[in-house]
């Protein structure tokens, strides 16, 4: 990453810091200032309190124009590592196929697992780095990428090692990897594929991803058996997560906290038991309403997540069958319409919920001594990121103190 120089981001209407120190959500200050060294901020607060540093000539000044400035989007759950299409499916399920029936005729996860093994590293690379762009566009500053469409253990590698490359590059947003175990179901011997996944699979996996998750659904995989495949993960030193309670009522948001995972995500058939046991144990609940809405099940229960004690993030998910999507923006206006939450919980969940569900602690919020990552918005009010329904509010997005998209001359 390119060096960062000292940042000075002045003349901001309303600065949405996201924490909690600020008082309510989503924590707005006005008439404020961001200044940041090496990438980190120094400062984030209202203008008449701040401490200038002389304007020299390595010093980048931005002059907000009085817009609103919010945290970068984190986005917690995305499976931008595939090549290939699936709009042929999208049709279908207008027409009333459903997405159980599509899987049984080849469809589904397992059609992007066809095109995506398939698929070399540069491949790869090249359809993962258009994606996070897009994100980026949007205002997203950290993204995680899973892997889950090579199946076979060398393709599953690829994948990962293809997500990394692209994390280096320093003009796209920071990547989170993850090692997506148990995804599709296997073509051959299911207790060789498990066998293999628990050995070789979680140890070559454990120097390149972060976390451990599952698919732990019906036509998919069992507790046991991600119980199993988590159990080796941990060992290794992946923390887990888990697909849980998307399509049926598995028991993955029980075993989500019974192994206390990272995240619990979709929940869209979690009853509020389950969600009162991920608020005890400490797992970050994540939504995906986009998805939700595409499959026309029960709407994502961000409300009933709250209500029970349990952090919120949203997220994309990102992906070629149901969710096909770069846009965190379009996620915050679906958790307003559709997931019970307001506004200003709505975008905390996609700024600070998002680093919760990645155990990130340096970013996600707008404070003195964190990472710059911020995006300056085109409209003076922060509410337009929820109430501008499918647009982009995003002018210019700065990463750890580097200008990454948009503009400052399209600031004056």
């Amino acid at each position: 990453m390119s060096k960062a120089p000292t940042l000075i981001v002045r003349n901001i209407g309303s600065l949405v810091t996201c924490d909690p120190r600020h008082g309510e959500e989503p924590g707005v200050i006005h008439d404020a200032v961001l200044i940041a060294r090496g990438g980190l901020l120094t400062y984030a607060g209202r203008a008449d309190g701040a401490s200038f540093p002389p304007l020299t000539a390595d010093v980048v000044d931005i002059d907000a124009g009085g817009a609103a400035v919010i945290p970068g989007f984190v986005d917690a759950h995305s499976h931008i590592a595939w090549v290939g299409q699936r709009g042929d499916e999208y049709a279908e399920r207008a027409a009333g196929a459903t997405y159980e029936e599509l899987a049984r005729r080849g469809g589904g996860i397992r059609s992007t697992v066809r095109s995506t093994a398939a698929a070399s590293e540069e491949e790869l690379c090249d359809a993962i780095s258009g994606h996070a762009r897009r994100m980026q566009e949007h205002g997203t500053t950290t993204v995680e990428v899973k892997s889950g469409y090579g199946l076979e253990h060398d393709a599953e590698m690829r994948q990962l090692d293809a997500a990394i490359a692209v994390g280096h590059q320093p003009d796209l947003p920071d990547i989170v990897t993850t090692y997506l175990a148990l995804h599709a179901a296997p073509d051959g011997d299911r207790e060789e594929f498990l066998d293999d996944v628990c050995t070789r699979g979680v140890r070559d996996a454990a120097s390149r991803a972060t976390f451990c998750d599952v698919f732990c659904e019906e036509g998919a995989y069992t507790v046991d058996e991600c119980r199993r495949v988590l159990t080796a993960a941990l060992k290794a030193g992946m923390a887990p997560k888990i697909h849980a309670e998307q399509l049926t009522h598995s028991g993955g948001a029980r075993l989500a906290a019974v192994l206390h995972a990272v995240s619990a995500d979709h929940l869209e058939r979690a009853d509020d038991n389950d969600l009162r046991a991920l608020a005890a144990a400490g797992v970050t609940g994540v939504i995906l309403p986009g998805a939700a809405l595409v499959l026309g099940g029960p709407p994502p229960p961000g409300g009933r997540l709250l209500a029970a004690g349990a952090t919120v993030a949203v997220a994309t998910d990102s992906n070629p069958g149901t969710c096909y999507t770069e846009s965190m923006p379009l996620m915050v206006s679906l958790a307003v319409a559709t997931a019970g939450l307001t506004p200003a919980q709505a975008l905390v969940a996609a700024t600070a919920g998002g680093a919760a569900a990645l155990r990130l602690h340096d970013r996600g919020v707008l404070r003195a001594g964190l990472r710059c990552d911020a995006a300056i918005l085109d409209s003076s009010d922060w509410i337009d990121v929820a109430y501008h329904l499918g647009a982009n509010p995003v002018a210019t997005v700065i990463r750890a103190g580097l200008l990454v998209a948009g503009s400052e001359e399209g600031l004056q």
